[in-house]
């Protein structure tokens, strides 16, 4: 699912397993990059910021995840909230 909040400024992009969307080139990266590590992945983009969020099993997954971003958008600042639990 997709949500914009405002055209300009902020994009919502929602995924969640099995079923994940992928509409949006950072999604897919982060999908690709983690292996699909990342459950209930949440992806917020607002101007010049990143926000993760998501639950995965570790801590290389969710860096793998910030690498996946900084890949694509070298300049925005990543607020990586992605959840870490076994």
């Amino acid at each position: 699912m997709v949500a914009f909040t405002s055209p300009s400024t902020t994009t919502e992009i929602r995924t969640a397993a099995p079923h994940r969307s992928h509409d949006s080139e950072l999604t897919r990266r982060i999908d690709n990059r983690t292996f699909r590590q990342v459950h209930d992945l949440h992806v917020l983009h607002e101007s010049g910021r990143v926000v993760l969020r998501g639950r995965s099993e570790s801590y290389y997954v969710k860096q793998l995840a910030t690498h996946a971003v900084l890949d694509l958008m070298p300049d925005v600042i990543v607020d990586n909230s992605i959840d870490v639990a076994r």
